[in-house]
């Protein structure tokens, strides 16, 4: 059934690749530097922002929502995410923090004995961008910031930073120990409800090492465990987070163009194994306050209307269960920026999707949005999939 429904998504990804191509050009109205069409959509999505506050939506603890009706409506089943009372955008630019003395800091090293890869590390990472450039199946993808790789190692352990927003680590001896039995080990997800210590727990030890770096928050949004024999460890996966606002983490493919911070370890032993930050490390250079956020009952409105306009489609055989407010990372190559506005975000995981034949067929097959932003400030949705 798995490969059905892989093969259902190239199919589907391959036909809106075609679709895309032939789509005309929008005839023209500016907003800024972007020339876009402009229609009675966008109109009754400004007449919704700008309706009166209502009530505040505090009492609320379940979404529990039909939007629009008959085979392609919306059905939203989710607990309500906490809504900060400060929420802000952020624009974050590249660290020039991220030094060799603060590399060594981070590899924290037992023996002493420190070599610097970093002439070596930079050569391999212009020569694989170089491969990568000539190759017939190249793969197109962004990179924020420009600074120079750093490497360093003590034979036991290796850090680095690259481009001035992220950095990696690993302890050899423990890395090999875990990826020894990564292929036969049970997997287990281990849902936040249920083991909450586990969470802090992983939470401290990571930041206790990213601290090192100056990053004081992450939202941690999974951790599988894996146990074979007597060894066990934690796949944990996270982004940065901001004033308690993480980044949005449930997203398809990654275009060129699109910055998604995100970071990857394992611990073993409460210690750190391996950990990877990409993109996570971008200096925040300026801060703007919301004056106002759309509540949940203006985003239903907005749904209805583009759920109404066609720009978004649903299905009567599908149900949107997660629903979080999170920051969109909006990525401004020319400037080397990485601006994070706050989003609505409600979706269906993928890895609940992928393994149900029926909801497969209504996402991929009918094309109902299994994931859906929404500008939390403007009503604009700024990725739907």
């Amino acid at each position: 059934m798995r490969n059905r429904i892989l093969g259902l998504v190239v199919v589907t990804m391959l036909m809106t690749a075609g679709i895309c191509g032939c789509r005309k050009a929008p005839e023209s109205s500016a907003d800024g530097d972007i020339l876009h069409a402009k229609d009675s959509v966008e109109d009754e999505v400004d007449a919704i922002v700008n309706e009166p506050e209502s009530a505040a939506e505090n009492d609320m603890q379940e979404i529990n929502s039909i939007i629009g009706t008959g085979d392609h409506a919306i059905r939203i089943q989710a607990q309500m995410p906490d809504v900060p009372q400060d929420v802000k955008t952020i624009v974050l630019g590249e660290n020039e923090t991220l030094t060799k003395a603060v590399l060594t800091e981070f590899l924290e090293s037992e023996t002493g004995n420190i070599k610097d890869l970093s002439e070596e590390a930079q050569k391999e990472m212009e020569q694989s961008k170089a491969e990568n450039e000539q190759g017939e199946e190249r793969a197109v993808f962004s990179v924020f910031g420009n600074a120079p790789v750093y490497e360093l190692s003590d034979e036991q352990k290796t850090a680095g930073f690259s481009y001035g927003t992220g950095a990696y680590y690993q302890d050899e001896l423990l890395f090999e120990k875990c990826a020894s039995i990564y292929k036969s080990a049970d997997e287990t997800v281990l849902e936040e409800a249920d083991h909450k210590n586990v969470y802090l727990e992983a939470e401290n030890i990571l930041l206790a090492k990213l601290s090192k770096t100056g990053m004081a928050e992450i939202d941690i949004y999974k951790i599988t465990q894996y146990q074979y024999e007597k060894v066990t460890f934690y796949e944990i996966e996270f982004t940065p987070s901001y004033e308690g606002m993480g980044i949005i983490h449930e997203i398809g493919s990654i275009a060129s163009g699109e910055i998604f911070p995100s970071g990857k370890a394992w611990i073993c032993e409460e210690r750190i194994v391996t950990l990877s930050l990409n993109a996570c490390l971008g200096k925040v250079e300026t801060q703007e306050k919301c004056e106002t956020v759309l509540s949940w009952s203006q985003i239903e409105k907005i749904l209805e209307t583009h759920l109404n306009s066609g720009k978004i489609n649903g299905s009567s055989k599908a149900v949107l269960t997660e629903a979080a407010f999170l920051y969109y990372p909006v990525f401004k190559e020319d400037e080397n920026k990485l601006e994070l506005v706050p989003v609505w975000h409600i979706y269906t995981p993928m890895s609940a999707w992928m393994e149900n034949e029926e909801l497969a067929e209504a996402f991929v097959v009918n094309g109902s949005a299994w994931s859906i932003c929404v500008n939390a400030v403007t009503g604009e949705i700024v990725r739907s999939e």
